[in-house]
């Protein structure tokens, strides 16, 4: 392809960015220059407007940012690579192009990855480097998103300029290909102005072919597809070739004629590279057909063309050199500015971790003597109460000693007075303080039996248990039962929990002696279940015993289960008998 229809594929590559149809100039530089006070929407509406000569600088300013925001940052450099583009400096736009490309990749947005290949290929073909152009394009191929309609939308361009990094290489069979798709794609979407420029890419590469005959028929078809009034640009491609075709064909004077009214016209638009073209086929047909003189005339055009352009090429890489001069100063400036920052900060987080590491020390050591502090505390407050339950259990121990020898050794000489008097003289009395003075006996063991610390186990509960349905249950001719469950005979009970566990048994036990009536067994139980504690007494009595046993004992019962924060049910059974059940909170 001739270089005007680059210089359209250029211009129409600038288009290529997302929402760059509704990208508005800029307000002014200023707005650009103060690009970090604005809101991210406006920076993002700033960074998407069209990058001037004048504001390029700006531009690159922004970019040494470090705190730019990720999309405004891809937006600045996209743009500015296409103002590079424009320029004609595809080596800068190469170089913003690839850190787009690597942005675009580590956020994972496949569309934008594949325009930047596509400005990569693109810009490696105006360098003249279609190796590189080749394979960034087969990489846009495979990153576009096909089944997108903006991904559908960069087929076309990306296979367009594909298939000239291949014709540049020359790769004839890759470039009729992609030229090929591209045509398709443009039929598929009725745009007969691309139809007909990817049926002359076709016609110009059978022309290098040296298939004169098949470029004739896709050249003709070209012009059918897309009849007149048609796009300068796209008439001027269509003439160049149509002119260099007959040249081939020996149609000298058909072809000198078509030449000379493209390149009048390019001369009109000041398209230098399709003038120089046209030219360059135009010099040869005029000397065929002998007219030296404007053939001379025209050679002497052409290498003034040649000149020119050759200027502008050096221009162009001497501004570009200039431009890279300037951005690698700035990049170690910018570098030098790191270090010195990365020095500062590193001296910054060295002097944090110091005093940090004192800090730490100075707490630990603070933890450390508290820690100390509420050991000591602890173990005097541990020691205090052990030495007060020891002296408890002395004192305990003590009154219970007391009494078994002094309060129970008089009423045991009281017991057995009583019972002389009474064998020598018999009298009611008399036998009135026998019983009294037993009982006070029974008594006293029932006190002293509850304040002994050395009886807090349930071994010794229970044998309290049998010692007391030896005397009435078995005295009153029942048959008892005691048993246990899930305890052991050396697990510790609290005083009031032995205490009041005893009194309610000893209670229900006199009850079932009192009223159980015709009975003939009493069967006792204390087990653990389910964490509680649970005693059992229960009667084999008659129904017609009485069933309501109230009074003074039962209240006694329910006031001590309510003391154990426990709960007490007495009641009589369905067929016979009468139970007491007592639960508690084990422990």
């Amino acid at each position: 392809m001739n270089w005007f229809v680059r210089l359209g594929l250029l211009l129409a590559c600038v288009l290529l960015l997302p929402d760059s149809g509704a990208a508005r100039p800029l307000s002014g530089l200023d707005s650009l220059r103060q690009l970090s006070q604005w809101p991210v929407p406006t920076q993002l509406r700033l960074a998407r407007a069209r990058v001037t000569p004048a504001s390029a600088p700006t531009v690159r300013q922004q970019l040494q940012r470090p705190n730019l925001p990720r999309t405004v940052r891809a937006e600045l450099l996209a743009n500015l690579a296409g103002h590079y583009l424009h320029e004609n400096q595809p080596s800068l736009a190469v170089i913003q192009m690839l850190q787009t490309r690597r942005m675009a990749l580590d956020d994972g947005d496949s569309l934008r990855a594949a325009i930047a290949c596509e400005w990569l290929c693109y810009s490696y073909y105006l360098l003249r480097q279609p190796q590189p152009g080749i394979a960034y394009g087969r990489e846009a191929l495979r990153l576009v998103p096909r089944r997108t309609a903006a991904g559908r939308r960069e087929l076309s361009g990306i296979y367009t300029n594909l298939a000239d990094c291949a014709s540049l290489a020359p790769d004839y069979r890759l470039a009729t290909a992609c030229y090929a798709q591209a045509l398709q794609l443009a039929r598929a979407d009725r745009d007969t102005a691309n139809v007909a420029v990817q049926l002359a890419n076709l016609a110009a590469i059978s022309f290098r072919q040296q298939q004169a005959a098949r470029a004739s028929q896709l050249l003709d078809s070209a012009y059918a597809a897309y009849p007149p009034p048609r796009y300068p640009s796209v008439q001027v491609l269509l003439d160049e070739l149509r002119g260099r075709l007959a040249y081939a064909r020996g149609q000298h004077a058909e072809a000198a004629r078509i030449l000379e009214a493209t390149r009048r016209r390019s001369h009109a638009d000041r398209n230098l590279h399709v003038e120089m073209s046209a030219t360059e086929t135009l010099v040869p047909a005029l000397e065929k057909l002998g007219r030296y003189r404007k053939a001379l005339r025209h050679q002497r055009r052409y290498a003034v063309l040649r000149d020119s352009l050759f200027e502008e090429s050096s221009g162009r890489h001497a501004r570009e050199l200039q431009t890279l001069y300037r951005t690698q100063q700035q990049e170690q400036q910018l570098a030098r500015q790191r270090q010195h920052i990365a020095d500062l900060q590193g001296r910054t987080r060295l002097r944090e971790a110091e005093l940090t590491r004192r800090t730490t020390v100075f707490l630990a050591v603070l933890a450390g003597a508290g820690l100390m502090l509420v050991v000591v505390v602890a173990r005097q407050r541990a020691k205090h109460l052990l030495e007060r339950s020891a002296a408890a259990l002395r004192m305990r121990n003590r009154i219970a000693a007391d009494l078994h020898d002094e309060v129970g050794t008089l009423l045991t000489r009281v017991n057995l007075q009583a019972e002389l008097l009474r064998q020598g003289q018999p009298d009611p009395a008399l036998d009135r303080l026998l019983t009294n003075s037993r009982a006070a006996a029974s008594t006293m063991r029932d006190i002293v039996w509850s304040i002994d610390a050395q009886a807090d186990t349930v071994g010794a509960l229970l044998d309290r248990m049998r010692d007391h349905l030896d005397q009435t249950a078995a005295a009153a001719g029942l048959d008892t039962e005691l048993t246990t469950s899930g305890l052991a005979d050396h697990e510790p009970l609290s005083p009031e929990q032995r205490q009041h566990l005893y009194l309610v048994f000893k209670e229900a036990v006199t009850n079932a002696v009192r009223h159980a009536r015709h009975a003939t067994r009493l069967h006792v139980t204390l087990a653990r279940q389910h964490g509680e504690l649970c005693l059992t007494v229960q009667d084999n009595g008659r129904p017609g015993a009485s069933t309501t046993r109230s009074g003074m004992g039962l209240r006694n019962m329910h006031q001590r289960a309510a003391a154990l924060r426990g709960q007490l049910a007495a009641e009589p059974l369905a067929d016979q008998g009468f139970r007491v059940q007592l639960t508690v909170p084990a422990g």
